[in-house]
């Protein structure tokens, strides 16, 4: 246990790590009990907090001040993907070469004499070789070292890995606290819009903020295609948004896009099932217009609209990591849309 960290700096967490209260318990019982687990995987939704919630672990644990850079810690190591001068953009994968700057590093001596402290962001982003090599670095952790892994979906992980960690999960906030949050840092925000924000987002706050400008249009335009289904779709508009989504430089609009359609399947899948999707809130915060498209396209069948939000989801990775053409997956996306709609 670092003796420079008194017990109430993790308590005293700064307002942007709202809703990692129990996650923040649970670390300093373990840092206070002198018994702190050389291997950390912080989980959740998107935008939930989670690298936020690693850097003031880090900060706690190398006694690195709020006003300093993380970056600048010589104990500290940043692993992510790194950027490529060729294509302009963030690799797709965090390789193989990336993890073994971990090994390098754990293998010095600590510079001040304490922790070593490695955040990567995210494991989800490793490939096969880069996954072997962290593990085998997992298996026999050197002294004094924490690793701390941000993962969007750890079940993508290999099990020896996540058996190999103590698992920290951020979970969504609750309707009314991200409601708070909201009107806190952005007092002009309306309340149809707040309300909005939370149902898109799923209690993210990190994803809120992305979803504010572009997400919500793209929301709007969504669900006038949507009403075109089972057998009116306007494939020109269908067509004329995939060239937009496919566009140099619109990578992230066109993972939004498909994570919003993915928020509207499981609303719907969980409406039909009786388990979600608004009702249990009365309608409130979901728009009319969505609920009347919920209530119009209810299944019998959920097993049709599931398998389109599972082929939607893996489309969404293979476009990332394969370079799938992205104007194919939104016309494949509709289509499968229309044959779900078409077999209820």
């Amino acid at each position: 246990m670092n003796a420079d960290i008194p017990p109430e700096a993790i308590a005293a967490a700064p307002p942007y790590l709202l809703g990692c209260e129990k996650a923040l318990r649970e670390w300093e019982k373990a840092l206070n009990g002198g018994r702190l687990h050389h291997a950390w995987l912080l989980h959740g939704a998107r935008g939930i907090g989670k690298k936020s919630l690693a850097g003031h672990l880090a900060r706690d644990l190398l006694s690195i001040p709020p006003e300093a850079r993380l970056e600048s810690h010589p104990d500290l190591l940043l692993v992510e993907r790194e950027w490529d001068d060729k294509r302009k953009k963030e690799k797709s994968f965090i390789t193989v070469e990336n993890v073994r700057r971990a090994a390098d590093f754990f293998s010095r001596t600590s510079a001040r004499g304490g922790w070593r402290v490695c955040i990567l962001d995210s494991a989800d982003d490793m490939n096969r070789n880069a996954s072997n090599a962290l593990l085998k670095i997992l298996e026999e952790p050197p002294q004094q070292s924490v690793f701390l892994l941000i993962s969007h979906q750890p079940e993508s992980l290999l099990d020896t890995i996540r058996s190999r960690c103590r698992r920290l999960r951020l979970a969504p906030l609750e309707e009314e606290e991200m409601l708070g949050w909201l009107r806190r840092e952005f007092p002009d925000m309306v309340e149809e819009e707040a309300r909005l924000l939370f149902l898109l987002s799923g209690g993210s706050p990190g994803r809120a903020c992305a979803l504010r400008e572009e997400g919500v249009p793209l929301y709007g335009e969504m669900l006038a295609l949507l009403e075109g289904l089972p057998t009116r779709l306007d494939m020109a508009a269908v067509h004329d948004l995939g060239d937009r989504l496919s566009a140099v430089g619109q990578e992230n609009l066109h993972k939004e896009f498909l994570e919003l359609l993915r928020g509207f399947l499981e609303r719907l899948v969980r409406a039909a099932a009786g388990v979600g999707g608004g009702e249990d809130r009365g309608g409130e915060g979901m728009p009319p217009a969505e609920a009347a498209l919920l209530e119009r396209l209810r299944p019998t069948r959920l097993e049709p609209w599931i398998a389109v939000w599972e082929n939607i989801g893996a489309w969404s990775d293979a476009a990332e990591r394969l370079q799938v053409n992205r104007k194919h997956i939104v016309l494949l996306a509709f289509a499968e849309l229309e044959s779900a709609a078409q077999s209820r």
